[in-house]
This record gives structure tokens, C-alpha cells and sequence, in this order.
């Protein structure tokens, strides 16, 4: 299957994946090719429906420049069916996105998170933070929610949003 990156207008970048059901060779095989993906595009979360995977799995690696300048320890994860179950705080987070290319904007995130998912083994496990993570967690359970970061904006600011971006498109396709 070709693993390419799903950008918008995509469908499936607009649809609730499915949850999954199954611990095995290809659950592993799905988690390796996001993590190579990720990591090819310079990314530090990937969605699975990002790559038209149809199921809730999720990737993040924070081990990054900008995450230590920060003073903040990194963290690699795999989370699979992920829900946040506690949102507290606001802040605002000026987020881009693989499936967005070019595009970066300012929007409104819980500060702190508190996450229950299964890892890869299909144990559960819980994550409560109030960084940096709690703002990649939330972007990419959004994404296998069928919910774009562009739609934490108002209408008309996601309107021209979404303008800019397409005319972007439009001119690197004829590249």
C-alpha cells in the first residue's frame, strides 16, 4: 500500500476512524511505517488517517531541538484508541500540520490533558500533562476524530485560511 501523506481536502481527513480491535503483525507494521513517515516529513505527530490508515492509532516523538530549548523532556509514544477524558486550562498554540502544508495558525487548547489509550500491546495506560504534549495529543486525537486544526477557528477565519492554503496548492501543482 502507498503510505503517502493525505492532505486537504482529503475525506478521510474529515472522518472518525475506526477503533482498533487487533494487537498483531500488522498493528506493528502500521505503527512502523507512521513513525518512518513522521520522521521523513520532519513531523513529531502523526495520525494514522494522516497516511489512510482508517484507525485510531497515534504517534508522537517530541525528542526534538525545540522541545529541549524549551527545557522539556522529550517523549516517544504510541497510543492506540486514545481519548482525552480531561481537559483544564487555555492557552493558545500556534499549531502547523503535515496534512496542512505551509499553513500556521493561532488556535485556542486545553493546557492540561489527562489521556486513557492502549499501547501497542494492547495494555491501558493513562497520560496526564499540562506542556507541550498535551497540545501534539490533543491535535492528533483531533485528527483521527475527523476534526481539522483549521476548524478551531471562527467561519470567516478558516475560510480565509483555507483560501490561502488552496491557492498554495494550486500554485505548487502547477510547479
Amino acid at each position: 500500500m502507498n503510505y503517502k501523506i493525505r492532505t486537504w481536502p482529503d475525506k478521510i481527513l474529515k472522518q472518525k476512524m475506526k477503533e482498533v480491535d487487533f494487537f498483531d503483525e500488522r498493528l506493528k507494521e502500521y505503527i512502523d511505517v507512521m513513525f518512518e513517515k513522521m520522521y521523513e516529513l520532519e513531523g513529531i505527530g502523526l495520525a494514522a488517517n494522516q497516511i489512510g490508515i482508517p484507525y485510531q492509532i497515534i504517534v508522537i516523538d517530541t525528542n526534538t531541538k525545540k522541545y529541549e530549548e524549551q527545557g522539556e523532556e522529550g517523549v516517544k509514544l504510541v497510543l492506540i484508541n486514545p481519548k482525552i477524558v480531561e481537559k483544564e486550562g487555555e492557552v493558545e498554540s500556534t499549531e502547523g500540520c503535515l496534512s496542512f502544508p505551509g499553513i500556521n495558525i493561532t488556535i485556542p487548547r486545553a493546557k492540561r490533558v489527562k489521556v486513557i489509550a492502549k499501547n501497542e500491546k494492547g495494555e491501558d495506560i493513562e497520560i496526564d500533562t499540562d506542556d507541550f504534549l498535551a497540545i501534539v495529543l490533543q491535535h492528533e486525537i483531533d485528527h483521527i476524530n475527523g476534526i481539522p486544526f483549521i476548524n478551531h477557528l471562527s467561519p470567516v477565519k478558516r475560510r480565509l485560511v483555507l483560501e490561502k492554503y488552496m491557492k498554495q496548492k494550486k500554485q505548487l501543482a502547477k510547479a
